[in-house]
């Protein structure tokens, strides 16, 4: 039994570590780890080259700012996220591998709507890290401006980690796996190959190239569309807010660490070209003015470069949103594994293991699967 992975982005390489360590021994896993960036092929940084003012374009993995929290808006995503972070805290090995630092996290809401359910489902997995916060309490981390209905989620088992550092980890534990092999070079859109040397299996793990690659193939690619993804960090004098998500202005933050603090807004750039993203220069500052009425006494210094990244949001064409193992439409046997934001930080330790399970269930299929090609584009 032959797999192939394509892409080495966050979600591919945490897929491959579980088939890794689940599959059977008979299982041999072709690991392609070029997913279209430039550099060498693992998704590593590069020039953004697109008026960034000095920001950077990276892979989803790179650009993502790591945050680990259990609260979504969407159900099936904050089970896993619930999970994902359950099995984090649990294993002092990935801890290490993703650099995890340990922060409360607050998700503003609009009204205690759902609040309470939302907590409980999250204590279920992650005894007696939520509670519903009210304005008094938000008022005591620094929160102002807010409507008086407004509440929020507040979790104590929560933090960070460095998604590059966690793929990096994954990498180094995959290059030394007999049933792996690493296959360096970029990946290419897929081609037919004789019968009996085709994978059994093929996913293509490959972020914000995913449409590209299956348009290329002739295969449908109109349920996925690409978005740019931008935040910026400021230093900071005095006192730092906790990680929040602003559901009223869409403002998100969270400590870096070096007593800065990244700040960054939601785009509306859709469809982008992944290797070139675009900047918006005006989108910093626009963050940064929120923080201030958000937070009175933050005291921002000016933002740093911007990070300018790409990733890829699968819609209801391909079957729903989120990070997902998802098969393609006439092609048996090939599925895609990816879903925004920031290469699902929170979400692809869970993820992957649903992923890894279907996987070793579909088994083998008689049909001829096609697969990636070696080689530079």
């Amino acid at each position: 039994m032959r797999i192939c992975i394509a892409g080495a982005g966050l979600a591919g390489a945490v897929l491959v570590w579980r088939l890794a360590g689940a599959a059977p021994q008979s299982w041999r896993i072709d690991w392609y780890l070029g997913t279209g960036a430039a550099g060498d092929g693992t998704g590593g940084e590069r020039a953004a080259g697109n008026g960034a003012a000095g920001g950077t374009a990276r892979d989803a993995t790179a650009v993502s700012g790591g945050a680990v929290r259990a609260y979504e808006t969407d159900l099936d995503q904050r089970a896993l996220a619930a999970q994902s972070l359950a099995e984090l805290l649990g294993s002092a090995v990935l801890r290490d591998w993703a650099g995890y630092r340990a922060g409360a996290a607050v998700s503003l809401r609009p009204s205690r709507d759902g609040l309470e359910t939302a907590a409980a489902a999250i204590n279920a997995v992650l005894p007696g890290s939520a509670h519903v916060a009210g304005a008094a309490e938000l008022a005591g981390l620094g929160f102002a401006g807010l409507p008086p209905d407004a509440a929020a989620v507040v979790e104590a088992a929560a933090g960070w980690v460095s998604p590059a550092r966690l793929r990096a980890s994954v990498l180094a534990d995959g290059a030394v796996r007999r049933r792996v092999r690493l296959v360096p070079g970029l990946f290419r859109p897929l081609t037919p190959r004789p019968a009996g040397a085709e994978h059994d299996l093929v996913v293509l793990a490959t972020g914000p190239w995913t449409p590209a690659v299956l348009a290329r193939a002739g295969l449908p690619a109109a349920g996925y569309r690409t978005k740019a993804i931008q935040y910026a960090v400021h230093p900071v004098a005095g006192g730092l807010p906790p990680q929040f998500v602003d559901g009223l202005t869409g403002l998100f933050g969270r400590p870096t660490g070096d007593g800065g603090l990244l700040l960054g807004l939601p785009t509306d750039r859709w469809d982008v070209e992944p290797d070139r993203p675009p900047a918006d220069p005006a989108l910093p500052a626009a963050a940064a003015e929120l923080a201030r009425a958000r937070f009175p006494g933050l005291r921002l210094g000016p933002a740093g470069p911007p990070a300018v990244g790409c990733d890829c949001y699968p819609g209801p064409a391909a079957g729903g949103s989120g990070l997902a193992l998802r098969p393609v439409p006439g092609v048996p046997a090939l599925f895609t594994f990816t879903g925004g934001a920031g290469a699902s930080a929170k979400t692809a330790l869970a993820a992957s293991r649903q992923a890894s399970a279907r996987l070793l269930a579909a088994g083998p299929d008689p049909q001829p699967t096609p697969a990636p090609t070696e080689g530079r584009r």
